[in-house]
């Protein structure tokens, strides 16, 4: 019976591996993808950081990690793992509008939630866009 279940787990732990390591982010729509941000990283001050910071930390650290490297208090419980923002080139290789229909829509099959103002999150699009602000102000590298 050991060696059954002790097979089992073996086959089950693997599968789960390969179910996380097969995911890909989807592509954002094209109407997406062709947005921009109406906040001009040149006029981010420190103001806007420290605001947005305390929405950071309600709403994405406890899977992305206040450091945004994706090992936030719940990371551990989450099958496919969180993005690490702060990994090299993932924020600069990532379009505005890529980066907003993922907050606002959440990504399927993961439990990233989504966050816009159709949620239960309710965050306005003003506050997304502030968010990702803030992620590509502290997280690009």
């Amino acid at each position: 019976m050991k060696i059954v279940l002790s097979c089992f787990l073996g086959i089950f732990s693997l599968n789960m591996v390969a179910i996380a390591a097969e995911h890909t982010t989807p592509t954002a729509p094209a109407d997406y993808l062709a947005m921009e941000s109406p906040i001009d990283m040149e006029d981010v001050d420190e103001d806007m950081l420290k605001k947005t910071k305390r929405l950071y930390k309600s709403k994405c650290k406890k899977c992305h990690g206040m450091e945004g490297d994706g090992e936030g208090s719940a990371a551990e419980d989450i099958e496919i793992k969180p993005t690490a923002f702060n990994a090299e080139g993932y924020m600069a290789g990532k379009k505005d509008g890529q980066l907003f229909w993922m907050t606002k829509l959440g990504s399927e099959g993961t439990e990233m939630e989504a966050f816009g103002p159709d949620s239960d999150a309710g965050l306005s699009e003003e506050k997304l866009w502030k968010l990702i602000a803030y992620m590509r102000s502290n997280f690009t590298k």
